[in-house]
């Protein structure tokens, strides 16, 4: 495949986004026995061949079958038996002109906001071939069309949950909890993502802009290639703990039509009503 899409075998070329560092310093001169010119040159060939692998190694979710998490649950299913994925967005620090930093300022400093493609998050597309089905988003996402967003004003995130078994009061508080176990994978795959990829993390080097988010989708890319290829990856063989959303959250509000607020509203209530049903039985 690294073949096909240009790259030569041959060449001993790194990738070096594994740690925070500045690829085109000169320390990498003598790291890696070349010139600045040539580093510069192989590193921005691999970057562009990893971003032309990304359409065959990124892609979208299965409209037709629901993922074996939610079958093989019965918590899951057949509740969520519409379920197509999980959608988020997570921040990634950036290297911006003065004169541009306003534009990608988060409330902390200045950053790219980044919807980072991992297997279970996708660009947002307002179609969907199907209908009727759906991603689990947050709080920060309007619960209509394709989205199925948590009650509000009762509790959610997994940490309330922690020591407290099941005791739930309502069918809103048993739906939170089934959709927050479900939607936490995909804070999961952020995790991992800048586990292994720091860079993500702690800080871009002073690349142009265009160059930095083909560094996130270069590190997507290969985060997947492992995944699908890799049966004994340190990080993808992690226990499966709870991990903590970003502190910042992605505000997707749109415009929806009361009708679209209406049907997705019916059919929250409608998943939340069948769980609590099948668990207290007349």
């Amino acid at each position: 495949m690294v073949r096909r899409l240009g790259s030569v075998q041959s060449k001993k070329l790194h990738f070096s986004c594994r740690r925070s560092e500045c690829i085109n310093g000169s320390d990498n001169m003598e790291r890696f026995q070349h010139s600045l010119e040539t580093i510069n040159r192989r590193f921005h060939r691999v970057l562009s061949a990893l971003c032309a692998m990304a359409p065959e190694l990124i892609t979208r979710p299965s409209f037709t079958e629901t993922h074996a998490r939610i079958t093989n649950n019965p918590d899951f299913y057949p509740f969520f038996k519409d379920c197509i994925g999980a959608m988020d967005g997570t921040l990634v620090p950036a290297w911006v002109p003065r004169v541009d930093q306003n534009r990608y300022r988060s409330r902390k400093a200045a950053y790219v906001t980044v919807e980072v493609m991992v297997r279970v998050v996708h660009l947002i597309t307002m179609h969907i071939e199907n209908a009727g089905k759906y991603y689990l988003v947050d709080a920060g996402f309007t619960n209509y069309q394709c989205f199925l967003g948590p009650y509000r004003g009762t509790r959610y995130h997994l940490p309330e949950w922690r020591g407290q078994g099941r005791p739930y009061g309502t069918p809103q508080d048993m739906f939170n909890h089934a959709h927050s176990r479900l939607r936490n994978v995909i804070e999961r795959c952020f995790g991992l993502l800048k586990k292994r990829f720091p860079i993500l993390q702690w800080g871009m080097p002073s690349y142009l802009l265009h160059h930095q988010v083909d560094i996130v989708i270069a590190c997507c890319t290969l985060h997947n290639f492992i995944h699908k290829f890799s049966n004994d990856d340190l990080i993808f063989n992690e226990p499966d703990e709870d991990t903590p959303a970003d502190m910042e959250t992605f505000y997707h509000r749109g415009h929806p039509t009361t009708n679209e607020l209406e049907s997705q509203r019916i059919l929250r209530d409608s998943i939340a009503m069948q769980m609590w049903a099948s668990n207290h039985p007349n």
